[in-house]
């Protein structure tokens, strides 16, 4: 009996269009949130295989797809991972077994460490390679550069100017990924690490110097002023205040202000220190150090309360002054290098202070994804959810640009196309 050949084509054809795609992840009819563009992508499904997106398209009733792991999306927003731009986790070889699951518990998929030591920090970074989804994505300083006498000799290198090349030939031998600069060093030897990492195209960043001006900092290159140190002085002179950040913009200088840690040292001025229910899971070392800073602390009277009072306002009012002119900021929370600020969750902390200094969500979420890209030159794959970018993912139930507390309402965290966790800290 012949087929007609009308039919063979109809069935060829219907063929072609049920060709089986297979994927290691399918996140179906999801709102992706698109900080950079400030706009809402509903309706998205996003196809994973290993640890990238392939490809992104409206959800349309997706037939012949086959996915190791199927994610109903539905009523559920999704931004790509949260970096923590200011850490201390590479003090103690265990940390990653405490403190890493905590941070991708959070969101936190990538970290960017401003001192600790070296050989940890590339340690961390090798069990990455082979463990990618247990592991943030790990940026590192090594050890602090300081004056003769520095303020963290177990974590600090004291560099003169005799001596600065060999130690930044050797740091940078050993693939730092920028120098961390502290507030001892004088002026002549920050000159030298200027002309060095203009000459190797290696960042530096890290406190303002006590032996020079925020304006001088800027001047010499240094990309990102970390904490407030040293800037607060520009806010009783407004004209200081607007030609500095003219200054900063024509360098290309970033803010990373850590305002959690002004929080705390309000809250302990006040005689408040902040217990949270992570602190049983901390290292102990940790755990020791808060309880001893907490014994030996006497809250501040009178004058006092109303002086701290004052400073908090001030450097909150600061930090928005930054966003108002433009300056770039950066989302960090000096973990382990102030007490009783956690991992992850305080960065949730920072978030809600940005928000209550009157940046709206859309920028705050910018800063906390895209920023951070930007800032390390790695936006080719991250900051953004979009096709051959790395699949770090956040699903929340619930939108994080109509309040940015609903950052806590995290669903499900995906590390390098795998999810990291299926219990996830929700207070």
């Amino acid at each position: 009996m012949k087929i007609p050949t009308t039919l063979l084509l109809i069935y060829f054809c219907i063929s072609c269009q049920q060709v089986t795609e297979t994927y290691d992840m399918v996140i179906e009819d999801v709102t992706i949130i698109d900080a950079k563009n400030s706009i809402l992508l509903p309706n998205q499904t996003i196809y994973i295989r290993q640890d990238r997106i392939l490809k992104i398209t409206p959800s349309k009733g997706n037939s012949g797809i086959i996915a190791d792991t199927t994610i109903n999306g539905k009523g559920k927003y999704v931004l790509p991972g949260f970096w923590d731009m200011h850490v201390h986790t590479c003090w103690k070889d265990s940390l990653d077994k405490t403190v890493f699951p905590i941070f991708l518990q959070y969101g936190i998929t990538g970290i960017r460490d401003l001192g600790g030591s070296l050989e940890i920090l590339n340690t961390f970074k090798n069990c990455a390679k082979v463990r990618a989804h247990l592991y943030p994505n790990l940026f590192g300083a090594g050890p602090i550069l300081d004056g003769e006498k520095p303020i963290h000799p177990a974590f600090s290198i004291s560099v003169t100017t005799n001596n600065f090349r060999i130690v930044l030939d050797s740091l940078r031998s050993q693939k730092v990924d920028f120098l961390k600069v502290y507030s001892l060093l004088p002026s002549s030897v920050l000159d030298s690490i200027s002309a060095y990492s203009k000459e190797k195209k290696i960042d530096f960043a890290g406190h303002i110097s006590e032996y020079i001006t925020p304006e001088m900092a800027a001047v010499r290159g240094q990309k990102s002023f970390e904490h407030l140190n040293k800037l607060e002085e520009l806010l009783d002179d407004s004209d200081r205040l607007n030609n500095f950040f003219g200054i900063a913009d024509e360098h290309g200088s970033w803010l990373c202000p850590t305002l959690v840690i002004y929080q705390r040292k309000y809250e302990m001025a006040n005689g408040e220190f902040f217990y949270h229910s992570l602190f049983e899971d901390l290292d102990k070392d940790l755990k020791l150090e808060w309880e001893y800073l907490k014994e030996g602390s006497t809250p501040k009277i009178g004058d006092e309360i109303k002086e701290s009072t004052l400073r908090y306002h001030k450097q909150k009012q600061l930090v928005k002054a930054f966003y108002d002119h433009q300056i770039p900021l950066l989302i960090g929370t000096d973990f382990a290098g102030m007490q009783f600020v956690y991992p992850g969750y305080s960065y949730h902390e920072e978030l809600k202070l940005m928000e209550e200094i009157g940046i709206p969500p859309f920028e705050i979420l910018k800063m906390a994804t895209w920023n951070p890209a930007v800032f390390l030159g790695i936006s080719e794959s991250f900051g953004t959810i979009e096709a051959n970018k790395i699949a770090d993912l956040v699903l929340f139930s619930e939108n994080p640009v109509e309040s940015i507390e609903n950052t806590l309402s995290i669903d499900m965290v995906i590390k390098s196309g795998k999810i990291a966790d299926k219990t996830f800290a929700k207070n």
